[in-house]
């Protein structure tokens, strides 16, 4: 070249690079303008899809629910929002990125050589084959591994729901297994699918490469044969294939936009079933147009021949049952369990319609009312009362929206309960707990009344609503609900107890779902039938509470007590501030799951869990080597190019290159390929490991813990199960291919700093000088993804706290109709009904600051090509060798190839550093059997010589380590249990008598003090064998969503046949298992499936005990429920029987007849009966009476 062309040179490419310099400047903008606007939109398409579907949720009727896996619905909830939120956002921008790309690039090659890009357009056809398959084989692995997690996701749910029972009964390490046996449960064809992952890829890569080839071969031809270019009418120039090569390079940018091309499909997909959620019509309809309104009841309610039978039963529940209820009026309807009592109040409530008969309100069919309006005239107070995890304040005004903080009081005074919300910390704003854990069972039946008046409803329905409640506040809340008359006011009440009842205008006596007995007390006691007979048991057992009642008080007697010691006591006295101090600092120390995380921290968690560790040194190495290979190309591609573009060169000259090189491009190609197979698939073993790895990490760290995790506020079942469901699903997701891609792109840009020294030095340093700035803008990217958001998370924390809570206790929703309400609170900022998505100041702030940063990074990439045409600029006009400069052009261009894939495929950094620290978080909390564990595990196993003998309690100071007020639940609490002897604790609710079989179990540790079993510490003992030996039912009995026969092994894994039936015999429920119409029940298949239906061990016992009890036992009754639960406490034949409120869902008969057998058993060991009716301590040989964590009474019975 002449001095001439290489003045000419110099000038156009400073041209250029000041054009170059432009495109920066608009790309920065474009791109910054993109990023931030995608980012709203993707945060408005989220929260108009969670409120939407929420509110759709929340509005669905019961056969709707009754078809469902409720447990499983939150983790499928969080997984679908979390895929709906990577594919819906930003990355909708990056695919409009890449198409446009790649369009621009045809259009401007069809403009330049029109006949160049069709015969090139095999290679777009080829692209997209490979983009369906490399999507198709992601989205049935995807499809494999949720189908997998999601029985896994519900079972997790269960189990934190029922954590008390799992370490009553020791079976943390049962549990683990059995989500372990989910979580592998297709871990073959998952593995399998990893060769057809690294397949994909492979083929992918080669694009690249085949496309170089394809492109000097048809090129190196045009210009050889001097094929005439049509549209300027001379034939091809090296300029033109250059030109084409270079703008079709967006076929590059839209193959490697694949996953987020994946990422939009699995959003699409995760949308369509909450958007047709949100579609559905539900059959039974809150707002149907076409029902009249109804603002009270005028007339009465009537059900006229109803009969009923729940779907896919075979069985009527109900059979032509006639009431005649009058306004004003009470009905007491009593029955066994699993008569049809509460179905009754189901039908009232409109949760089914009746198969056959009508029920008329005012002489109008149900059915033809608007259903929201009628709900709310209706106060249902149900057996098992359901708190939600919030306030007393918003649980009541869950019910009555409207509510002051006046009707709020009032109710709770009428309902005896504002007696102890005073005296809480915050008092009506005093957090319940999850499930209202942090409040005794009275004092959440309590809530429950409460909640029920403060609607001041024109129909009331009591199903069992004084159970819970003891002696002296069952009476006051009797007189209380007695005291609601009037003609405004009819009554429905549902009881076991006859007292409840006795002053109803009407009573109906169920059995079998037909009335057998109706009329007012006096007539049904002329009748002297089943209600009769029931009032004479019920009477001799009042009249043994009454005697127990008038007993006058009598000292305690200290050969049966602990006698305190005055030293220790005053020593304990002085201690109490400074340890209430201790716990409040240390309750502050861990009230937040998620704390910060360095990076170097997040890859050493991720490297623990990820496996097998010679798979990431492999990776490592392969993707070094295919950037390695990638920096091969510029030599033999400036070589072939740089012959092109001499107008000099002859075809021989270009054949004979294309003869060289081309082999080598294409060599280099298949190395490619084959290394992109290997790091892909193995890529794809590490992160299916990864994500089982770190799934199986939260679940032990959680159902290990010890109870008093689960009190605080944020450690409910929504936060935990989206911790294991998204969270771990973020981190799997971004985690190993965001650092694989990071180390590849080190790889290139230090190779391409290398290379840049090799030919020349100038552009060696420019490389110098670029490599750290790509880096720091890469890092700020990561580091402004992680600490953005943070308003928006609280929000979406908020929801996915809720879901949990709502969802399991979805009939209570149901009742009060008030579902608006309820979403609005977590959705609105001013707790109004009108939702809407605001772009607050903060929102924008930190779309704003990722977006800069982001527009800066793509716009330094072309910055730098800008800087590097003026480096080559003056080398030329300095008279260096053109050819070397387009080598370190090329260099520059393939150096960065890596980056610029990043760029426009940017993983998620944020959300998987915010995963990490929300998942390895769990760390600071102290497992049980860890020495800085609250609950401290002994050394020595218990055997069954050791752990009999005296229960002694020690100067007792006890308060709930959530807890934030000074009182304490036990206060220097002594007592001495003898051995074999029956001890029954009284008193009101709340006073501490189940704190005190809390202590036993060993869920909490005492402040001060100890307990002591045949002279010896408890906390001498390990955790799992103290526990061994108590047998436990609760007040609420909680089953799993498994069959009866597993859920009464769950007291004893490894019991005989002949245990299980023993146990139900004991238990008084294997004659309604055996009953054919119970059997009649459809779903057979056990929820676990984890063998035990199919052990032949099983083969003998009746079907019945293969039916599904269904979530938290909803498909039994009440009765039955604690029955089943009774069998499981006993089954293990335990040295001490600790029963909660054992007999309180059960009718009157049941009840004699299960107290009976208890009676039984309850001899032959040491036995602690907790109980608010008197009768049921009959049997107990002594009574302690305790009031606020104080004994004040304790009695020897005259039992024998």
């Amino acid at each position: 070249m002449g001095g001439d062309d290489m003045d000419y040179i110099h000038d156009k490419m400073i041209d250029n690079s000041w054009l170059f310099m432009g495109v920066a400047g608009a790309s920065f903008f474009l791109n910054f303008i993109q990023y931030t606007c995608f980012t709203l939109i993707g945060q408005k398409i989220n929260f108009e899809l969670r409120w939407r579907y929420l509110r759709a949720l929340l509005r669905q009727d019961n056969m709707w629910y009754d078809n469902q896996n409720i447990e499983g619905i939150p983790s499928t909830f969080h997984k679908n929002m979390k895929e709906i939120e990577s594919g819906l956002g930003r990355c909708v921008g990056f695919i409009i990125y890449a198409f446009g790309s790649y369009f621009c690039g045809i259009a401007i090659t069809f403009s330049i050589a029109w006949i160049f890009l069709f015969t090139l357009f095999s290679i777009v056809v080829y692209s997209t084959i490979l983009y369906l398959f490399v999507e198709s084989t992601l989205n049935s692995v995807q499809k494999i591994i949720e189908s997998t997690f999601k029985k896994g996701g519900a079972q997790a749910e269960e189990s934190f729901n029922a954590i008390k029972v799992i370490k009553a009964f020791r079976q943390e390490k049962n549990c683990s297994n059995e989500f372990l046996m989910h979580l592998e449960k297709n871990n073959s064809k998952i593995m399998g699918k990893s060769w057809s992952y690294g397949a994909a890829f492979a083929l992918l890569e080669t694009i690249t490469y085949h496309f170089i080839c394809y492109a000097f071969v048809i090129g190196g031809f045009f210009i050889s044969e001097k094929v005439n270019n049509s549209f300027p009418g001379e034939s091809y120039t090296g300029g033109d294939i250059f030109s084409c090569i270079c703008f079709l390079c967006g076929n590059y940018f839209f193959c490697n936009s694949m996953r987020n091309m994946l990422l939009f499909s699995k959003g699409r997909e995760a949308a369509y079933p909450i958007i047709e959620l949100i579609k559905r019509v539900p059959k039974i309809t809150l707002d149907d147009e076409t029902a009249s309104d109804i603002n009270g009841i005028s007339e009465g309610i009537k059900f006229n021949n109803v009969s009923f039978k729940y779907p896919k039963t075979s069985r009527n529940v109900l059979n032509g049952v006639t009431i005649d209820v009058k306004k004003g009026q009470t009905l007491g309807v009593i029955g066994p369990s699993g008569s049809g009592k509460s179905t009754i109040a189901k039908l009232l409530e409109r949760f089914y319609d009746p198969s056959g008969g009508e029920i008329l309100i005012d002489g109008q069919n149900l059915k033809s009312i608007n259903l929201r309006k009628y709900r709310n005239l209706i106060g249902y107070v149900g057996q098992e009362p359901c708190l939600f995890n919030e306030t007393i304040r918003e649980n009541l005004q869950n019910s009555n929206p409207e509510a002051t903080q006046e009707d709020i009081i009032r109710a709770l005074q009428n309902a005896h309960a504002w007696e102890f919300v005073e005296h809480l910390d915050g008092g009506i704003d005093h957090s319940v707990g999850a499930v209202g854990s942090k409040l005794s069972g009275g004092q959440k039946q309590k809530i429950a009344i409460a909640r029920a008046l403060v609607r001041n409803p024109q129909i009331l329905i009591f199903d069992e609503a004084t159970s819970a409640l003891d002696t002296k506040s069952e009476i006051k809340v009797q007189k209380a609900i007695d005291s609601i008359q009037g003609d405004s006011i009819t009554k429905i009440v549902i009881a076991h107890r006859l007292a409840t009842i006795k002053k109803a205008e009407n009573i109906i006596v169920l059995k079998d779902g037909n009335i057998v007995e109706e009329g007012d007390h006096d007539k049904l006691i002329r009748i002297n039938g089943t209600y009769a007979k029931m009032t004479k048991i019920q009477d001799k057992a009042n009249r043994t509470k009454e005697a127990l009642l008038l007993k006058e008080t009598q000292p305690i007697a200290h050969d049966n007590n602990i006698e305190p010691d005055r030293e220790e006591f005053d020593e304990t006295k002085s201690q109490k501030e400074s340890l209430v101090n201790d716990h409040r600092r240390e309750d502050c120390k861990k009230d937040d799951l998620e704390e910060s995380e360095g990076t170097i921290s997040v890859l050493k968690q991720v490297y623990e869990y990820a496996s097998p560790k010679c798979f990431i040194f492999l990776m490592l190495i392969g993707a070094t080597l295919v950037a390695l290979t990638l920096l091969t190309m510029p030599y033999p591609f400036s070589k072939l190019l740089y012959t092109i573009l001499q107008d000099d060169s002859t075809g021989d000259d270009i054949k004979k290159d294309m003869a060289t090189y081309l082999p080598i491009i294409f060599g280099m190609g298949l190395i490619a390929a084959l290394l992109q197979f290997f790091t892909r698939a193995m890529l794809h073993v590490v992160n299916t490991n990864l994500l089982q790895g770190v799934r199986r990490f939260v679940y032990d760290h959680i159902i290990y813990q010890p109870v008093q995790f689960f009190d605080h506020r944020d450690h409910n079942t929504g936060n935990l199960t989206a911790i294991l469901s998204s969270s771990t699903r973020e981190l799997n997701g971004a985690a190993v291919e965001l650092y694989l891609f990071i180390f590849q792109s080190f790889a290139s840009m230090i190779g391409g700093i290398v290379f840049g020294f090799i030919f020349e030095w100038n552009i060696g340093l420019l490389f110098c000088l670029i490599t750290p700035i790509s880096c720091i803008s890469m890092g700020t990217t990561f580091a402004l993804q992680s600490s953005s958001q943070s308003s928006y998370k609280e929000s979406i924390s908020k929801q996915e706290k809720m879901i949990s809570d709502y969802i399991l206790n979805y009939t209570t929703v149901l009742s009060l109709a008030n579902e608006d309400t309820i979403v609005s609170r977590y959705f609105s900022e001013d707790n109004s009904e009108e939702i809407s998505f605001k772009v607050k100041r903060e929102n924008l702030n930190e779309a704003l600051g990722p977006g800069f940063v982001y527009g800066f990074g793509f716009s330094f990439f072309i910055l730098s090509f800008s800087l590097l045409g003026f480096v080559s600029a003056h080398n030329i006009k300095s008279g260096h060798d053109p050819e070397d400069q387009l080598r370190g052009t090329l260099g520059f261009l393939f150096a960065f190839l890596s980056v610029s894939y990043l760029m426009s495929n940017p993983p998620d950094f944020g959300k998987s550093l915010q995963a990490v620290n929300k998942i390895f978080g769990l760390n600071k909390y102290p497992m049980e059997g860890h020495p800085d564990c609250p609950v401290k595990n002994g050394e020595d196993d218990c055997n069954s010589e050791e752990i009999t003998g005296v229960i002694e309690f020690h100067n007792i100071y006890f308060k709930y380590p959530s807890s934030k007020t000074d009182n304490w639940i036990l206060e220097n609490f002594n007592l001495k249990i003898n051995e074999g002897e029956s001890i029954g604790f009284v008193g009101e609710s709340g006073c501490g008598k189940s704190t005190i079989t809390a202590l036993l179990l060993r869920f909490y540790e005492p402040q001060l003090g100890y307990i002591t079993i045949g002279g010896r510490k408890l906390q001498e003992f390990t955790l799992s064998s103290v526990r061994a030996h108590f047998g436990f039912v609760q007040q609420e009995p909680i089953l799993f969503n498994t069959t009866i026969m597993e859920n009464i092994l769950f007291g004893k894994p490894h019991a005989t046949c002949q245990e299980i039936e023993n146990a139900a015999k004991i238990a008084n429920c294997d004659e309604f298992i055996r009953r054919k119409d119970f059997q009649g029940q459809p779903d057979k298949e056990t929820f676990t499936d984890n063998g035990i239906k199919n052990d032949a061990r099983y083969e003998s016992l009746d079907e019945g005990y293969r039916v599904i009890c269904g979530s938290k036992g909803s498909r039994l009754s009440g009765g039955q429920k604690q029955r089943v639960a009774i069998a499981r406490a006993i089954i293990s034949d335990p040295k001490f029987l600790i029963l909660d409120e054992a007999t309180s869902a059960l009718d009157e008969n049941s009840q004699k007849e299960v107290q009976d057998a208890l009676d039984e058993i309850m001899t032959q060991r040491t036995s602690i009966v907790i109980a608010h009716r008197l009768s049921t301590l009959d049997k107990c040989k002594r009574i302690v009476t305790i009031e606020r964590g104080i004994i004040v009474k304790d009695d020897y019975t005259n039992q024998s």
